[in-house]
């Protein structure tokens, strides 16, 4: 903090650095123009052979960090292990937008509810929507027209796109009166009567979402419009007319994928991606529809990271594939009723895992004890490799599916005395040793990675993180006294960043009472805010490297 001369009569400021991590969580179906079947906050259409994968509008990026080895000495690997018990113990706050439209968007007081009071309709009713293209980013209008309504849907289609009725009625009938109750069987109820106050819940079939996606949820839309200024108020989701034809198989399992995000919103909001969208292919799955092949993307090369996915066009699909089979096999395994506790379990990710196999105590054949995630992990391993059901009462295989046979990594028909490699964190590398005899094998490996793509801080020995999450707000919080200050104040520090662009913001903001915020402008802060999630001048994208910030407290 620099400061030289006069400062208004402000006692104590409180400087807050917020974090907010998808205000509004984009559940997106891309879309393979070339295509055999199925999809998936990401359904994509894919080919089980060679294809190029082209969807967008990923869920929030996380860094990927090269698993290289880590030398540190024992008071720092000490160091390093205290590191990572206090952020496993740590819970990043759940975002709630309309606490932070009040204390960051100056809105206090907005409603959850907005009831329609137009509801219920009939066939041939006229709405406008607001809508999202996944390859710009934009926001837009659509003019549509009501043209099924169901026990629990209503079905809107954009005034201009021809459809075929029977298409349509054979469509929305079936998933009206199978897909929705058997994902509410499943995963659980959606938020009913919801934000709008109506049972029924919205499809909407528009153009221009983008040029790969098949359809998406946008948890923007359980808002109320003063929350965010592209929320429809309705529970829905959307379907690319332009992508996906609705007399084609594929749409199905696309609806039940979508529907599925918007049960898991509601149901565990923050949940991880890599779990939140394994469970949006599981729902196609135990539908009965073809998940597309994701899996064959994924047994080509099984190291990559299951629960760290990459936030480039492009890199996912075998990430859909990992998640897909690792949800199926926990399903295998242990049965509709841990399977449901896990879609709606407070915590996330590995962590859920964890407090499932010991609140039903789930025990590992192998040791006797309550079973772990990482031990549950291994299994999981060894069975896309063996996938044999006469192995220990079927536990190194699948039942409800037949996954493709992975491919190993390498193989060695003279064993030499050492091999030496690489593999992520919760990656797998296959390695078959042909050469005869007998032998015994040792594994050396490294206790630590890096958490991110630095090692140092900026300066001195220690740096603030934000830790990462999905539809959170991470903040930090700090006093200052600048009753005694006069002249011009600064807070000077440095930061470092990397927050999906045009939809995750970083703020700094103060206070003088703890209540009422005020987001202040920095260096690098921007006004652009076209998906509605920002709250003022805030930090987005990637800050490349350790930057200098500077804010004027005067």
């Amino acid at each position: 903090m620099n400061s030289n001369k006069s400062l208004p009569i402000i006692a104590i400021v409180l400087i807050a650095l917020f974090l907010c991590l998808c205000c509004l969580c984009l559940a997106a179906a891309g879309v393979f123009i070339s295509r055999v079947s199925t999809n998936v906050e990401q359904s994509d259409f894919t080919m089980p052979e060679p294809w190029t994968e082209t969807w967008s509008s990923e869920p929030t990026p996380e860094v990927t960090i090269d698993p290289g080895t880590i030398n540190l000495e024992p008071d720092q690997l000490d160091q390093a292990h205290e590191t990572l018990r206090v952020l496993n113990e740590n819970i990043v706050p759940i975002n709630d937008p309309i606490d932070l439209v009040g204390r960051l968007g100056g809105k206090p007081g907005v409603p959850e509810v907005l009831t329609d009071e137009s509801a219920p309709y009939n066939v041939g009713a006229q709405k406008d929507f607001w809508a999202s293209n996944t390859d710009t980013n934009e926001n837009f209008k659509v003019n549509a027209t009501l043209q099924y309504v169901g026990d629990n849907i209503y079905f809107w289609i954009e005034d201009g796109v021809e459809f075929n009725q029977s298409d349509l009625d054979r469509l929305a009938s079936t998933f009206d009166q199978e897909i929705i109750p058997t994902n509410r069987e499943f995963f659980g109820q959606e938020w009913n009567p919801g934000v709008d106050g109506d049972s029924r819940f919205y499809v909407l079939y528009a153009g221009g979402l983008g040029n790969s996606l098949a359809g998406y949820f946008s948890s923007a839309d359980e808002l109320h419009p003063d929350a965010h200024p592209f929320s429809n108020a309705h529970e829905m989701f959307l379907l690319s007319s332009d992508n996906v034809p609705l007399n084609d198989s594929y749409i199905y399992g696309t609806m039940a994928h979508e529907f599925q995000h918007m049960i898991h919103w509601y149901q565990d909001k923050n949940e991880e991606s890599w779990v939140n969208e394994g469970f949006s292919m599981l729902a196609e799955h135990v539908n009965g529809f073809d998940t597309g092949g994701f899996d064959w993307e994924y047994m080509r090369n099984a190291d990559m990271q299951l629960n760290d996915w990459g936030g480039d066009v492009g890199e996912n699909g075998p990430h859909y594939g990992a998640s897909f089979l690792f949800m199926v096999y926990f399903l295998d395994r242990f049965g509709e009723d841990a399977t449901k506790a896990f879609v709606s379990h407070d915590e996330n990710g590995f962590a859920s895992l964890d407090a499932i196999f010991t609140e039903l105590g789930i025990q590992n054949p192998t040791t006797g004890k309550v079973y772990t995630g990482n031990e549950f992990f291994a299994d999981w391993a060894v069975a896309n490799m063996l996938q044999d059901t006469g192995i220990e009462n079927k536990r190194y295989d699948y039942i409800t599916y037949s996954p493709y046979s992975i491919d190993n990594d390498k193989t060695y028909y003279e064993c030499p005395s050492a091999i030496t490699g690489d593999v992520y964190q919760y990656g797998v590398d296959y390695i078959t040793l042909a050469c005869p005899g007998t032998y015994s094998l040792e594994f050396t490996g490294s206790e630590v990675v890096s958490l991110l793509p630095f090692t140092d801080p900026s300066s001195g020995e220690y740096f603030f993180w934000s830790n990462l999450g999905d539809e959170s707000n991470m903040r930090l919080t700090r006093e200052f006294d600048l009753s005694q200050v006069s002249g011009h104040a600064e807070l000077r520090f440095n930061t470092w960043y990397d927050l999906e662009e045009d939809y995750d913001y970083a703020y700094i903001s103060a206070s003088v009472d703890g209540t009422n915020w005020e987001i202040l402008d920095s260096q690098n802060c921007t006004n652009l805010n076209p998906s509605g999630n920002s709250y003022g001048c805030g930090w987005n994208g990637l800050s490349d490297g350790w930057i200098d910030e500077v804010v004027d407290l005067s």
